[in-house]
């Protein structure tokens, strides 16, 4: 066998080596529930519950939040994992209301974006658990940090996920997996 190909195989062996050592082990995510029994998600660990009020252009509204931000010693590629949600009024965004809720999403995208100091680097329509909303990543502090993002309506309520994650390592599974895993629990 020549020096080549010997080289060549140490260097196929090595790298699947180390992408093995890199995966994730997804039997140790959680999947939670949401206090109010409306949803499930998983997660690299147990979420913090936050619960405030805020206060919007069509009133105060309880905005209700799940964290997990994993340390250092985690070696998880993200820094935070974030899900959101708040009621608005009944009737404010009717099932039929396709353009209304795509203006809001148009500008929660912008919005949130500019909250953070960052820049809008895409946004498309997405589909999870058979609810139609809208994908999209921004880049923030000089284009060193990511954040993408998940969000959509379930009747009134406006679900918004987020993953953060430094740019070098924004392309992970781990962020893929939390915003696709969402499931509506339905009665």
């Amino acid at each position: 066998m020549n020096v080549l190909k010997r080289i060549s195989i140490w260097f196929l062996v090595g790298m699947s080596t180390s992408v093995m050592a890199q995966s994730t082990n997804w039997s140790d995510w959680v999947t939670f529930k949401a206090k109010d029994g409306s949803f499930s998600m998983a997660a690299p660990a147990e979420p913090e519950y936050l619960s405030k009020e805020i206060t919007t252009s069509v009133g105060a509204m309880e905005l209700h939040s799940y964290m997990v931000a994993p340390t250092y010693a985690d070696e998880n590629p993200n820094l935070m994992y974030l899900v959101e949600y708040y009621d608005y009024p009944e009737g404010t965004f009717p099932e039929d209301s396709v353009e209304l809720k795509q203006f809001f999403y148009d500008q929660t995208a912008q919005a949130t974006s500019f909250e953070i100091g960052g820049k809008l680097s895409y946004s498309s329509k997405s589909v999870i658990d058979g609810i139609e909303g809208m994908l999209y990543r921004c880049q923030y502090k000089n284009g060193t940090y990511v954040m993408k993002s998940r969000m959509f309506f379930v009747g009134d309520r406006f679900y918004h996920i987020k993953v953060y994650s430094e740019k070098d390592t924004s392309l992970n599974d781990e962020m893929d997996w939390y915003l696709d895993s969402f499931r509506l629990l339905r009665e």
